[in-house]
């Protein structure tokens, strides 16, 4: 089988029934796809297409039907089979041979986008929309092909809610408007989101793709009740870790640092590298939080992040009131800098690198401590700060890096870890232009990268360990970060910061309102009203350090 042997039964018949709608520069550039993808029509579909091509028009009725519900069969078959090509070849010998009826055009609809080829996909769906009649079926094909092949979201929610004014009772197309919105339009859809999940539930009280839905709709409505009453309700339907996880995570925004991190130990037994437990291969040894360890070595792993240790090691000297001996696992460049805090005098501090041969009895990792003492939000400890560098240490740094021209000296950090387990904490560096302006001040940028913005001094390459970082941060009068590592550093030293957060923060940041975090009485919170629009939040960081030196210290 050759090229001229495919081409030569097209032009066998160079016109659709007139009937079926579909132009000759229609038929063409069906052909010309055919013709270019003909190494993948086997040999028995050549054979049938080649066996019928010359019966004509005035063959009898009977036997024209019986053939053409074979070919819809075999069409169908190789679909299924994702035997695309094939399909299409077949599909193409009832375009010009019968009157299609209105699944072939949505067949080949199909089979285009398959391929990928949506202009031509589109085509034919134009056509099955024109020759259904059927407005249910109709509405529901369309909906699935705009959705499910093309990702036209906004065309696919048109022909659902068509459905819907036919039918409201089926609670799958609920749901699928509610995800539909969600993906056409983000977060600005979420009352109309949240509007379909309710009639879904209506509908299907139990199902949990929908209590999920209106639990993380309802979260971000920043309506406390109701999501927790979907949380509730999904946790009593057949729950996951993920789903505990989750609860907890919105209990620990909501500020029930109990109940949150009780529920958060489900992070372990989720499929995600960044939440396994940091002991997993002994894990025998694991400590269960509650027995009697007043005789034994307990070894504190750290977990997550740089700045999942920073927050979270405040809690690991009260542990030497349960343990007769405490061992504190860090990463390699933490290490100097723990050392010289005076909270870690009794604790045994190495790094993850000297750990293969220490001895101990048991283990715990680091984001569990809360739960081990019931910490709630008024107990927190150290939120003044608890890190601390040498004085002839930072001096030395100022006079190798740091300008001494009497200006406001400000450190920026516009975002964290790209590799770590959220998103949206992240400012774009450009943003930070409209305040680099101001007179008698000196940026100073923590971050790695060097950007191309001459007023602004980068500091990042200087940065050995974290006991540099620490330097530099204490030479500056105030700091302005994102989520992220510097936020959490220059709070642990009670470095006045102003940290900037997105409308949906991390679960952590229970308290973003007043004039501190709740983490850090340093660190003053500054929030994006919307998603991702940082405009109010940097007016407003002009207009504060517009003050002057009077603001700033």
């Amino acid at each position: 089988m050759v090229v001229e042997d495919i081409e030569s039964l097209l032009l066998f018949d160079t016109n659709s029934l007139e009937i079926n709608d579909i132009s000759d520069d229609l038929l063409g550039k069906l052909d010309s796809f055919i013709l270019q993808n003909q190494n993948q029509i086997v040999s028995e579909v050549f054979n049938i297409y080649k066996k019928f091509v010359s019966m004509k028009q005035n063959a009898p009725e009977g036997m024209k039907n019986e053939l053409f519900s074979a070919m819809r069969n075999f069409i169908k078959e190789k679909f299924s089979k994702n035997e695309l090509v094939d399909a299409l070849f077949l599909s193409r010998f009832l375009i010009v041979k019968s009157k299609l009826i209105a699944s072939d055009y949505s067949i080949a609809a199909e089979i285009f986008t398959k391929l990928g080829n949506n202009d031509l996909g589109i085509d034919f769906i134009r056509l099955y929309e024109k020759h259904e009649t059927n407005l249910p079926l109709k509405y529901l094909t369309l909906g699935n092909f705009y959705n499910l092949f093309v990702n036209d979201y906004k065309m696919a929610i048109k022909y659902y809610e068509a459905y819907l004014k036919i039918d409201e009772t089926k609670s799958v197309i609920y749901t699928i408007l509610g995800s539909l919105y969600a993906k056409a339009f983000g977060d600005f859809s979420l009352k109309d989101q949240i509007y379909y999940f309710e009639k879904a539930y209506k509908l299907k009280p139990k199902d949990r793709l929908v209590l999920h839905s209106l639990a993380f709709g309802y979260e971000k409505l920043g309506n406390r009740q109701k999501t927790d009453k979907f949380y509730r309700e999904l946790l009593a339907a057949n729950p996951t870790d993920i789903d505990y996880y989750n609860y907890g995570g919105f209990l620990i925004s909501c500020g029930d640092f109990k109940n949150g991190h009780k529920y958060f130990t489900h992070r372990f037994n989720i499929d995600d590298t960044n939440l396994k437990y940091p002991l997993e291969s002994d894990i025998q040894h694991k400590w269960d939080l509650a027995s009697d360890i007043s005789q034994k070595t307990l070894l504190v792993y750290y977990e997550q992040g740089f700045g999942d240790t920073f927050m979270y090691c405040r809690f690991v000297p009260f542990l030497t009131k349960l343990a007769k001996k405490v061992i504190f696992v860090v990463q390699d460049n933490l290490v100097e800098l723990l050392k010289f805090s005076e909270i870690f005098k009794n604790i045994e501090i190495i790094s993850e690198k000297n750990f293969e041969n220490v001895e101990y009895d048991v283990h715990m990792a680091l984001m569990d401590t809360p739960l081990v003492f019931g910490v709630d939000i008024n107990t927190i400890p150290y939120t003044e700060g608890y890190l601390t560098v040498p004085d002839k240490f930072v001096s030395q740094y100022a006079e190798k890096y740091i300008q001494s021209d009497g200006k406001l000296k400000i450190g920026i950090s516009y975002h964290g870890n790209k590799e770590a387990n959220y998103n949206g904490r992240d400012i774009d560096f450009g943003k930070f232009s409209q305040i680099f302006n101001i007179e008698n001040v000196q940026f100073y940028s923590f971050s790695l990268e060097k950007e191309n913005d001459k007023r602004v001094i980068y500091l990042g390459e200087t940065f050995k360990s974290f006991t540099d970082t620490a330097c530099a941060l204490k030479n500056m009068d105030m700091v302005i970060s994102t989520d992220n590592v510097i936020l959490n550093l220059a709070g642990t030293m009670g470095i006045k910061t102003y940290g900037l957060f997105n409308k949906y923060p991390n679960f952590r940041w229970f308290k973003l309102e007043g004039d501190n975090v709740g983490w850090y009485k340093s660190v003053i919170p500054l929030q994006a009203e919307e998603n991702n629009y940082w405009s109010d939040v940097f007016d407003k960081l002009t207009c504060y350090l517009s003050c002057g030196e009077k603001n700033l210290k």
